[in-house]
């Protein structure tokens, strides 16, 4: 496992996206927004090719839609759920448009069956939580060392190398 800055990363090379960078990105995130919105712009000017999959997505579809009505019903993180439950129809509300474009500019990897059976190998080795497995399983399959992340749990996985903003 290797450690370097996300603005460090070398021109041409392919990364897998986690949710974390992608959510900095959307929601101007004050200590991380800025830097995650210099790597979105060198993926759109072509200098790296980003992947995500369908776990990226709805992992940042969610996190965009708590923090909007969060901050759009002043709500504490704790009220969140009980507020959507009573309300369901405030996640119509929430503009999902800033994101869609945002996935578009990356490769959508699927998730196929030989990726739930590297699942369940990646949660024994390296004592991953669901999600994140599924990150490492989709990376394995496709022969991608190079993770955008800010999650100190993918530094277990050895072969990684972890690009922080």
């Amino acid at each position: 496992m290797a450690l370097g800055e996300l603005s460090a990363l070398p021109t041409g090379e392919l990364i897998f996206i986690d949710s974390n960078i992608l959510t900095y990105h959307l929601l101007n995130d004050p200590f991380y927004g800025t830097r995650c919105k210099e790597f979105v712009k060198k993926v759109e000017n072509g200098e790296y090719e980003g992947f995500i999959s369908p776990l990226v997505v709805s992992e940042t579809l969610f996190n965009l839609i708590k923090a909007t009505i969060l901050k759009a019903y002043h709500l504490r993180p704790k009220e969140i759920v009980p507020f959507l439950k009573a309300k369901p129809q405030a996640v119509s509300n929430v503009d999902l448009e800033p994101a869609m474009e945002l996935f578009n500019l990356f490769s959508l990897v699927p998730i196929s069956e030989s990726e739930v059976r590297a699942c369940y190998r990646a949660i024994k080795d390296y004592s991953l939580l669901t999600n994140d497995a599924f990150h490492v399983a989709t990376m394995k399959q496709r022969e991608l060392k190079n993770i955008a992340t800010n999650d100190p749990d993918f530094e277990r996985v050895d072969w990684l190398t972890i690009w922080k903003p």
